[in-house]
């Protein structure tokens, strides 16, 4: 075997042992969950009792980042605001999507005196009818209104996961579950991961609580 020949075959082994290498790698990257508490220091939400939504809905996903870490092997999960921030527009979907994340969960929540309360589970859609017959086009530029296209199927399969979770009534008892809704809703736009966004309607200001457990259970489903 000539020279060469010798240097060929040594430099595609190495390139398949890097490609093995990257991918046992890539393997252990963990899931990354960015959650997105509704409101910020500008917009307070709306009223539940006493309180505002903007701080229940901080409570809530940082009780559900607690509990995704303690309970889900492998997962990294990222608040997209903190006490006090005021969130430009489209700030968290470029956040997101220079992170690469697997899923964004967007948490919402209103007064309800209707028991049991309803949840509702949405994901991003600009047109019903065009969208539900789009095929992603690998190195295609999407417009923002068009990001969530690439990843509609998955955002659809995992929107279900979570509201088959929640129709489970051996996990849910508190709350009436409904969906999956796809609507322009605009918290959502220009996100390329898979996002869905879950309204929580509270008859009390701390029944939040309850959600925590069925959305770790929901979100244990997608990564498994």
């Amino acid at each position: 075997m000539s020279i060469i020949k010798k240097k060929l075959v040594v430099s595609f082994l190495l390139l398949v042992m890097s490609t093995f290498s990257t991918k046992a790698i890539s393997s252990k990257n963990p899931f990354t969950i960015m959650i997105d508490p509704a409101g910020d220091a500008k917009h307070t939400g709306r009223l539940i009792q006493d309180t505002l939504e903007r701080g229940i809905s901080l409570q809530c996903a940082e009780a559900l980042k607690i509990a995704l870490t303690k309970n889900v092997e492998n997962v990294r999960v990222i608040l997209t605001r903190v006490p006090g921030e005021t969130i430009q527009p489209l700030q968290n979907a470029s956040f997101a999507n220079r992170l690469n994340v697997d899923l964004y969960l967007s948490l919402y929540f209103y007064n309800e005196l209707e028991t049991p309360a309803h949840v509702t589970v949405y994901h991003y859609l600009e047109n019903p009818i065009v969208d539900s017959w789009h095929k992603p086009i690998k190195l295609f530029f999407y417009q923002t209104n068009q990001a969530h296209l690439p990843e509609l199927k998955k955002t659809k399969e995992w929107g279900l996961t979570i509201l088959n979770v929640l129709q489970d009534q051996k996990i849910v008892k508190f709350f009436k579950p409904q969906g999956l809704y796809g609507i322009p809703f605009k918290p959502l736009l220009g996100i390329k991961s898979p996002a869905i966004a879950i309204e929580v309607g509270l008859k009390n200001k701390s029944d939040w609580q309850e959600i925590i457990n069925p959305l770790v259970i929901a979100i244990e489903r997608i990564i498994k």
